[in-house]
C-alpha cells in the first residue's frame, strides 16, 4: 500500500471533501496573492487604508488633533501607530472566509455569514487599530503586548465564534425559509 493511499485510509469519508478543498483554496490562494495581488498592492493597500481612515475617524471622537503620515497615524504631534500590510486583516478574512467556503452549506448562509464575518473582523480591527494608537499616546509600554497577544487572542476567539455558528445546523424553520 502506497503512502498516499495511506494516508487517504486513514482520513474519515466525511472529512475528504473538506480536506480536498482546503488544499486546493490554499494553493490557489498562494498563487493569486503572491504572484498577482502582492505585487501590485491590491487589495493590501486598499484595505490599510480603510483601516487607518476608519481608525482616524474612531479617534476623531475622543481626540481634536488627528493626522497622518503615510500609513501612520498621529496623535497629538506623536507618531502612534503605523499600519503594516500585515495587520490590515487580509489574512484572517482569507482564513475566515476559505473555512466557510470548505464547509458544505447553502450559498444564502455561505454569503451571509461570509459578509458579517468579513464586515466584523474589520470593525474590529479599527477599534484594534484606534485602541493601539491610544495606549501608545498614553503609555506605550503595553503596546506591544496588547498588540501581540491581547488583541490577537479577542480577534482569533471572535473568528472561531463565526466559525462555531456556522457549522450550526439551521433550525427546521429557518432551513424552510
Amino acid at each position: 500500500m502506497s503512502f498516499i493511499s495511506k494516508i487517504k485510509n486513514a482520513i474519515p469519508e466525511n472529512i475528504r471533501p473538506f480536506i480536498l478543498r482546503a488544499a486546493i483554496l490554499i494553493v490557489v490562494w498562494e498563487l493569486l496573492y503572491n504572484f498577482v495581488l502582492k505585487p501590485s498592492g491590491i487589495p493590501d493597500d486598499q484595505l490599510t487604508r480603510i483601516v487607518q481612515v476608519g481608525a482616524m475617524k474612531l479617534l476623531s471622537l475622543f481626540y481634536t488633533d488627528i493626522g497622518e503620515d503615510g500609513n501612520i497615524i498621529v496623535l497629538n504631534g506623536s507618531k502612534a501607530v503605523s499600519i503594516a500590510r500585515q495587520c490590515n486583516g487580509l489574512e484572517l478574512i482569507v482564513l475566515y472566509l476559505g473555512f466557510i467556503i470548505c464547509l458544505p452549506s447553502n450559498p444564502k448562509r455561505m454569503l451571509l455569514f461570509g459578509v458579517v464575518g468579513t464586515l466584523i473582523i474589520y470593525i474590529l480591527n479599527i477599534i484594534r487599530t484606534a485602541i493601539l494608537a491610544v495606549m501608545y499616546d498614553i503609555n506605550h509600554s503595553m503596546t506591544d503586548f496588547a498588540h501581540h497577544y491581547v488583541f490577537k487572542i479577542i480577534i482569533y476567539a471572535v473568528v472561531f465564534l463565526g466559525w462555531v455558528l456556522y457549522m450550526k445546523k439551521p433550525k427546521q424553520h429557518e432551513a424552510a425559509k
